[in-house]
C-alpha cells in the first residue's frame, strides 16, 4: 500500500521554502522536476525514487479537508492554507523522506501534517509514474492506505499516463471511495482491488474474487467455487440513501454559458445547500464560483473540461458530483452528474422533483433530466460493499425537446408525464409509475420511454 503524507502549511511553500525543506531533510537527495515542476521527486544517493511532492494548493473551501482527511484533520487549522501531498514509497526509507520534508514545511511556516495509514512494501515497484505501484502489460495499479480514497490528481494523472491501459485501485478492506472515484472504477476500464485480511484480493463493487494476471492486473478467479464474494459483502443492514442525478443541458449563449448555475439550483432543491469547493480533481479546494468555472472552460475551448465539486459539512444535506463542458462550434453542451445524499430513503426528497424541474427549465437550465435511487451512505463515501442497483425514480424532457415532439406527445408514452412552466418554459416530468420499485422493470421503463421519444424526435 502506498503511503501519503499532507502538509497543511500555514505559508505559500513556494520553491524557495521547498528547497530549503528538502536541504534541510538530507543533503544526499537528488530532486527532479516532472510535469514543467509540478510534482518534484525526491531519491536516494542511488537514485531511487523515495517520495514525489506535488505542488502546493491554496485551501479556499476548507471543508475538504475534514470531508477527506477526518474531522481531526481541520481542528486549528491555519488560515490561510495550503495543501502540499507528499506520496512515498512504502518502506522505512519511503517514510523519513516524506516526513523530513512535510515536518520541516510545517516547522518552517507554521501548519499541521496528516498522514495515510500504514505502508506496505509488498505491492511496490518503481514506476515510470509517481502514482503507480504496480503494472501489468494492459493495467496500472494505484494502491491507497486511506480512510476516504478520493480521485486525487495522481489518480487522475495516472489515467492519462495509463494511455487506454486498465487503471485499478488497490485499497485495504476498511478504505472507502468517494463519488468521483467510485463512479471511475466501475467504468470498464477500471477496478477497485481489495486487499482483505487474509492477503486474498476482490472485486469492491461487485464483490468477486481476484488473483493477478501480468496481462491484465487483477482480473477474476475462474471456477465456481471461488465465485462466492468475500464473508459480510451482501450485509443488507441499513445504509442510508442516496438521491443521483445526471442532467444535460445545451446553452444557446456564445462562449459564455452559464456554467455551474444547473448545479447550483439542483443542490438548493434537493440539498438545501449550494456547493462549497470545485476542482479538476479532489480535494475540491477552489471556493465555488461558476465566473470561474466558466473562464476555465472558455480557456480550454475547444477541448473539453471536467470539473469536481461539493458540498459544506454541516450544511443541508451531502452532495457532490461533477460538470463536464463540450464545446460544438460556439456553443457548449453541459452535463451534471450528481448524489445527494440522506439517513433514510424515506427522506428522499422526491416531490421537491417537479418543482425542480420547473425551475430549471425557467432558467433554459434543462435538457434531459435522469433521477434514480439508491442504497449508500448518507456521506457519500462507499467502502467495499454491495449497494444493489441504482432504481429509477424519472425523467424530466426540457422547453427544446417538448417543442420538438409536442406538448401532447410529451406526456404520453410507458410512463405518462406531467406539464411544467408556462410559455416557452413549458418542461414535462415523467415518474416511474407507483408500484415500480424492481430495479430492472424500472429501468426497462425508462429505456423505453426514452425509445418513444426518440422516436416521436425528442
Amino acid at each position: 500500500m502506498s503511503y501519503d503524507v499532507v502538509a497543511l502549511s500555514a505559508r505559500d511553500p513556494d520553491l524557495r521554502l521547498i528547497a530549503h525543506a528538502l536541504n534541510d531533510a538530507g543533503p544526499d537527495l537528488w530532486v527532479r522536476p516532472l510535469h514543467d515542476g509540478g510534482i518534484l521527486q525526491i531519491r536516494d544517493a542511488d537514485r531511487r525514487v523515495l517520495a514525489s511532492v506535488e505542488r502546493a494548493q491554496l485551501v479556499e473551501a476548507r471543508d475538504e479537508v475534514a470531508r477527506l482527511l477526518g474531522p481531526d484533520a481541520a481542528i486549528g487549522l491555519p488560515d490561510p492554507c495550503w495543501w502540499v501531498e507528499v506520496r512515498a514509497r512504502p518502506d522505512d526509507q519511503g517514510r523519513e523522506a516524506a516526513h523530513r520534508v512535510a515536518d520541516l514545511l510545517v516547522l518552517r511556516s507554521g501548519g499541521t501534517v496528516w498522514t495515510s495509514g500504514p505502508a506496505d512494501f509488498s505491492e511496490w515497484e518503481e514506476t515510470g509514474h509517481p502514482a503507480a505501484e504496480r503494472t501489468a502489460a494492459e493495467a496500472v495499479v494505484i494502491a491507497q492506505d486511506r480512510d476516504v480514497v478520493p480521485l486525487s490528481s495522481w489518480i487522475s494523472d495516472a489515467v492519462s499516463w495509463a494511455r487506454g491501459t486498465g487503471l485499478q485501485v488497490l485499497t485495504p478492506p476498511s478504505a472507502r471511495l468517494t463519488h468521483a472515484l467510485r463512479t471511475l472504477v466501475t467504468s470498464s476500464m477500471a477496478r477497485w482491488v481489495v486487499r482483505a485480511e487474509d492477503g486474498t484480493r476482490f472485486d469492491g463493487v461487485s464483490g468477486l474474487p481476484l488473483r493477478w494476471d501480468d496481462e491484465h492486473g487483477y482480473v477474476p478467479v475462474r471456477g465456481e467455487e471461488s465465485a462466492a464474494p468475500p464473508e459480510g459483502f451482501l450485509d443488507d443492514a441499513p445504509l442510508g440513501a442516496q438521491l443521483v442525478l445526471d442532467l444535460s443541458v445545451r446553452h444557446q449563449e456564445e462562449f459564455a454559458p452559464p456554467l455551474g448555475q444547473a448545479a447550483e439550483a439542483v443542490t438548493e432543491h434537493l440539498a438545501g445547500c449550494s456547493p462549497a469547493g470545485w476542482g479538476p480533481h479532489e480535494p475540491a479546494l477552489a471556493a465555488w464560483e461558476p465566473e470561474r468555472l466558466i473562464r476555465l472552460a472558455r480557456h480550454r475551448v475547444p477541448r473539453p473540461t471536467v470539473a469536481h465539486f461539493s458540498g459544506p459539512q454541516g450544511v443541508g444535506h451531502p452532495c457532490a458530483g461533477s460538470v463536464r463542458v463540450a464545446w460544438d462550434g460556439e456553443r457548449a453542451t453541459e452535463r451534471v452528474s450528481m448524489v445527494v445524499g440522506f439517513e433514510d430513503e424515506a427522506d428522499l426528497p422526491t416531490d421537491a422533483l417537479p418543482g425542480l424541474v420547473e425551475a430549471l427549465a425557467a432558467r433554459d437550465l434543462l435538457g434531459v433530466l435522469q433521477v434514480r435511487r439508491m442504497r449508500g451512505r448518507a456521506d457519500l463515501t462507499y467502502g467495499p460493499r454491495w449497494h444493489g442497483l441504482a432504481v429509477p425514480v424519472g425523467m424530466a424532457l426540457g422547453p427544446d425537446g417538448v417543442g420538438r415532439v409536442g406538448e401532447e406527445g410529451a406526456v404520453a408514452g410507458p410512463m405518462a408525464g406531467t406539464l411544467l412552466g408556462e410559455g416557452e418554459h413549458r418542461a414535462v416530468w415523467c415518474p416511474v409509475p407507483g408500484g415500480v420499485s424492481e430495479a430492472r422493470r424500472a429501468m426497462d421503463l425508462v429505456r423505453a420511454q426514452l425509445n418513444y421519444l426518440g422516436a416521436a424526435g425528442g
